[in-house]
């Protein structure tokens, strides 16, 4: 699941779609917009603010899109690595700059996540 500002608040798991209540789940999820903002409270986060680091973070991917938008690529690769280097879980911010290095992985066929999920890990490696 990904909070609002886009970071990853509970890791992908397993879904076994015998097992009735998470089939329950997922359909209630797929058919309600509002489930997961309630899945999202379930998790108990802390009320806190949103740091400046993480607002930071979220204006220079902004930035970044807008940049990329008006065809400065190298600008907003720049500006996403700051953000990333500000919110390193923020899934993505990882996403936008994965989309523009291997457009092939994103844009060609199937989206592949196994490729993602193995990216993501030999970042948290090299940390």
């Amino acid at each position: 699941m990904i909070d609002e500002a886009g970071r990853l608040v509970k890791a992908p798991f397993n879904i076994n779609v015998t097992n009735q209540e998470t089939l329950a789940m997922l359909e209630k999820w797929l058919s309600d917009p509002d489930y997961n903002a309630v899945l999202l409270r379930d998790l108990k986060r802390s009320n806190e603010p949103v740091s400046q680091v993480i607002t930071e973070a979220t204006a220079r991917f902004q930035l970044g899109l807008v940049l990329l938008e008006v065809g400065k690529e190298q600008e907003a690769m720049a500006e996403w690595r700051k953000a990333l280097a500000l919110d390193p879980q923020n899934w993505i911010i990882h996403k936008q700059i994965w989309a523009v290095e291997h457009p092939d992985k994103f844009y060609k066929g199937n989206v592949d996540y196994g490729w993602q999920k193995t990216q993501l890990e030999a970042e948290k490696s090299k940390q």
